[in-house]
Formats: structure tokens, sequence, C-alpha cells
């Protein structure tokens, strides 16, 4: 029996979503992120805000070689690249990504800077320390992490950084709560929930060393009330897409992830040490 690898999975996934990212994001295919809950922060801003959190922790500067590891259409990378001065590499698994994000970056002024390959994140199409930095907004949680960061800390030079948002688990999980994770999980093709406190050693085991692990929850969590409203408001538009069952089943997920909670969000920045790393087994 042949065994559908995480990657095909999310490949899979976000070929038939696109549109209901599209819809809900815009080029930006993220959470959004309040300084403070309901502080009446614009959806649209919010998003941005949240690329600004990594771009902020990823301290990439002009000439700079950043990695966006599943870039989704483009819209982080582009906003990299303008923001510091760096040349950004997107890649992503899904071609029409790659399609909408080249020509985001052309339309923008950008293709200079920016580029974007098709390319699997667990076998990057890159020499070993080929890049300064890297970041990953919501693209490890379709992956294992475990050989995901393996191939960020190889193609990343000693003292690279590397910034993510990611889901993890810091709180109690209720039985009600377990049933809304799994569902979670099922629905949008994710991969494991980890708790908060394995992020450190994975991150040491694959050679790159902690330097912040954020629970970023409370200013992320408005999102899903966002998302709610944006498919009410497109939900002839994306009925017609996908079909009456699957719209009821993501809005019953969201209802739920808003009464019982869905995973906890996590923004980390870890380095690659300068001297060569032996993981622990």
């Amino acid at each position: 029996m042949i065994t559908e690898t995480a990657s095909q999975k999310a490949q899979a996934y976000y070929e038939q979503a696109e549109a209901m990212y599209v819809s809900l994001y815009g080029p930006n295919f993220h959470h959004g992120y309040w300084p403070v809950p309901d502080d009446g922060t614009p959806y649209e801003q919010a998003l941005d805000n949240l690329t600004d959190q990594i771009i902020g922790r990823v301290g990439a500067g002009p000439g700079d070689r950043v990695l966006d590891l599943g870039c989704g259409i483009g819209g982080p990378a582009i906003r990299l690249a303008r923001t510091t001065g760096a040349h950004v590499v997107g890649v992503s698994n899904v071609a029409t990504q790659i399609e909408q994000a080249a020509a985001r970056a052309s339309a923008e002024n950008m293709a200079e800077q920016v580029r974007f390959e098709q390319a699997d994140a667990l076998e990057l199409p890159f020499p070993d320390e080929s890049f300064d930095a890297a970041i990953a907004i919501e693209s490890l949680i379709h992956m294992d992490r475990a050989p995901a960061l393996r191939e960020i800390a190889r193609v990343l030079r000693p003292g690279g950084v590397f910034t993510a948002a990611d889901f993890c688990l810091n709180a109690s999980v209720t039985p009600a709560r377990r049933r809304v994770l799994d569902r979670y999980r099922d629905l949008d093709s994710l991969g494991a929930f980890h708790r908060f406190d394995e992020f450190p050693p994975m991150l040491r085991h694959a050679g790159l060393e902690p330097v912040e692990l954020l629970d970023a929850s409370s200013h992320v969590e408005k999102s899903v009330k966002m998302w709610w409203e944006r498919t009410e408001a497109d939900l002839e538009n994306l009925t017609n897409q996908y079909g009456k069952q699957e719209l009821d089943d993501f809005i019953g997920l969201f209802d739920d992830v808003i009464t019982h909670g869905g995973p906890e969000y996590l923004i980390f920045t870890a380095r690659k040490p300068l001297s060569p790393h032996v993981p622990k087994n």
C-alpha cells in the first residue's frame, strides 16, 4: 500500500483550499496579530502585523539572503524584502501558489529581489549554508517538524536566524477540546500538535539553538472570528466552489474553536550555532 506523505497531503489540501484561503486572508495565508486583544485594529492590518512580528525577529538586512519556507502566494516574502532590503527566496510545493506569488512580485516591481520556487520543504534544492536567515509562517503545521527543522538548519549559515509561527499545546486539553483539535487536524491537513515545552529540545536536536519562544495565542485568537465573518460574507461564492457540506464543516469548526479552544499559537526564534553542533540521541 502506498502511504501519502505529509507533504503530499498538504499539497493536495492547498490545491483544493486555495480559493478559501484567498477569501479569508488575501495574500497573507496566516493569522492576524492584535497588539492588544480587541484593540480595534482592522483585520488587514492585523495580518500585516503578524508578518511584521516575524520580520522584526528574524533580523534580516540589506543584501541578506532569506528563505521563506511555505511562502503561499507571496505576501509575507514580498513585505520582508521591501521592509529589510533582503533578497528572499520563497518555496512552496503548490505550483499555483508559486505562479501567483511570482506574478505578485512582478506586479509590485519586486521580482529582482524576490523569487519563488516549487520545492519540497523536506528536500530543499539549495546547498548547505546558503541562507543568512529563514522564516516559516504557519507552514511547519503541515510537516513532520524534525526533518523540516533539520533541513532549515542545513541551509542556514552558522549564526543564521530562523523565525517561525507554529501551533502548539500549552494549556490543558479537555475531552471537548481534544475533539476540536482532532477535527482541526483532519479538516486542515495538519501535522501533530507538540507541547510548548517540546520545542526547545526539538530545535536543539535539529542543530538550532532556541532564542525566544512566545505563546502569542491572546494576540491572534480574534482571527477565528474574522474567518467566520469572512466566510459568511463570501458564502455564496465559496458554496459554489466547495459545496454546502464543506462550508458547513468549516463554519462549524470555527464555532467549536471559539467555544472550546483550538491549539495555542507559538512564535519562536532560533539560531544556528557558530560552532558545529552535534545533537544528543
